[in-house]
């Protein structure tokens, strides 16, 4: 079957290529929304996913149509490729970890993944409640499952349920480390590891082979294109036009590896100015710089260089318990009026300015950002409030808005709980000689102590599970 009309299989359906679009048909019973029109969400534009530019009901059928970049690759190609961009592209899943940015739920199966060398990554499927999408596995094992992939080309479909597979016929070290993995943080440490590691070796390697003088380094570029050509397979002799280009993109993994030590120092030294300037000339974009700065907790070097990612660095902030800080975050004049805004809206929530937050709730329709205001008027015990931000959620975001509720119910079995023990501290105080129902109230009290905790457990039960939907 030609590359135009390519069947590719996830989960929950089968894609078909056709020429520049990708078409995906699922059952209408698989579905759970009242009007079509709750799945135009996923129509808003995202870099790291294909543009899905129709939704449509057709003979019992919702039919999603995407757009395909130009040149773009199914992942499924990615095993014919050689280590140098095998291991490049798993860098770049770990890097973008779409998993914990997105609110959606997001398919790890190849199938699902389109690439261009060396550091393209686009997703296609991603679904939000009201759609199907596969919840047999955590996301570390589609991870590991989908990295275990693009190194060996084991199918991931054996790798979810068994990641060891790929060692029988690969019996390398960062490999095994891929499969002990015990957290996406570990491995994605591992992963850029195993990257470093093979573009090293393949730059020495085609060094060595072609000249000994280091001096001249474009020989050495010319002979990792050519490594790069004869592996591949994508040009013949002829073809000029492609050669170049894939000479191109492997100059500029070299000019990177050349200041990738540079970068890791003025980073473990924490000279932010120095790692930045190292990173611009190893052509990091914006959005990258941010993104290592943001690994070494620095918020602020983050939105010094790319503004646009504030929502992102406020989250992390929040996930590494590092809220506070954001009361003393500046913006870059290159920052739009929104950004700055925005950032008066989180200043806002940290420092628990009501009026603020009040005068801005209706006008707020980030989900991310409501999740926080109501967090905020519950941590305040302002339950009223944060229940007006948890009805306005439910209509923008339901993971965060069943998150969100789901909190308000453990305030307020906890404030149940409090009520219940100073009961029972008062039972305990009185005069048994003056009151002969004593033992009879501290046993009642008692009573309704363990059932007040016992809809504490359970409601924190809810908690974390509504927690793991939405992704934190």
């Amino acid at each position: 079957m030609s590359k135009a009309n390519q069947l590719l299989n996830i989960e929950i359906g089968t894609f078909k290529r056709q020429g520049k679009k990708l078409i995906l048909e699922l059952n209408h019973n698989q579905f759970r929304y009242d009007q079509l029109t709750e799945l135009n969400e996923l129509k808003q534009a995202d870099s790291n996913f294909l543009q899905l530019v129709n939704v449509v009901e057709q003979d019992q059928k919702v039919v999603l149509t995407y757009t395909l970049p130009d040149k773009v690759r199914s992942l499924k190609e990615l095993p014919h490729e050689n280590k140098a961009i095998r291991s490049a592209i798993a860098k770049e899943i770990m890097s973008q970890d779409v998993v914990t940015d997105s609110q959606y739920h997001i398919a790890l199966n190849p199938a699902n993944l389109w690439y261009y060398p060396m550091q393209h990554v686009w997703y296609a499927y991603r679904a939000n409640e009201l759609m199907p999408y596969d919840d047999k596995h955590s996301n570390l094992a589609k991870y590991k499952a989908l990295i275990l992939f693009c190194l060996t080309g084991t199918p991931y479909e054996r790798l979810l349920s068994n990641p060891k597979e790929a060692l029988a016929k690969h019996p390398d070290e960062y490999l095994q480390q891929v499969a002990k993995a015990t957290s996406l943080a570990e491995l994605k440490e591992v992963v850029n590891s195993v990257e470093d590691f093979v573009s090293y070796h393949e730059w020495q390697v085609v060094e060595h082979d072609r000249q000994k003088n280091k001096q001249r380094l474009w020989l050495s570029v010319a002979g990792i294109a050519i490594v790069a050509v004869v592996a591949i397979g994508l040009v013949h002799k002829n073809d000029e036009r492609k050669y170049q280009s894939l000479a191109n993109q492997n100059q500029a993994q070299v000019t990177r590896l050349r200041y990738s030590g540079k970068i890791q120092t003025a980073l473990n030294d924490k000279k932010w100015s120095e790692a930045q300037e190292a990173m611009k000339k190893a052509g990091y974009s914006s959005s990258k710089q941010a993104q290592t700065f943001l690994k070494h907790k620095q918020y602020q070097q983050a939105l010094k260089v790319d503004p646009s990612q504030l929502n992102k660095i406020v989250n992390t902030a929040y996930v590494n318990k590092d809220s506070s800080q954001v009361a003393d975050w500046q913006l870059p004049t290159k920052a739009t009026s929104k950004q700055k805004d925005q950032l008066k809206l989180e200043k806002a929530i940290v420092n628990y300015d009501t009026n603020t937050l009040n005068n801005q709730l209706s006008f707020t329709t980030n989900a991310d950002v409501l999740l926080r205001m109501g967090q905020a008027f519950l941590a305040h015990n302002d339950t009223q409030d944060a229940q007006t931000v948890q009805t306005k959620l439910a209509g923008v975001n339901s993971p965060k808005a069943k998150y969100l509720k789901a909190l308000l119910s453990l305030n307020s079995a906890k404030n149940e709980v409090s009520d219940a023990q100073k009961k029972l501290d008062d039972a305990n105080k009185i005069d048994g000689s003056k009151d002969k129902d004593k033992d009879k109230k501290v046993d009642s009290a008692k009573s309704d102590l363990k059932n007040a905790q016992s809809d504490q457990s359970a409601a924190q039960k809810q908690v974390d599970q509504a927690k793991q939907k939405v992704g934190d």
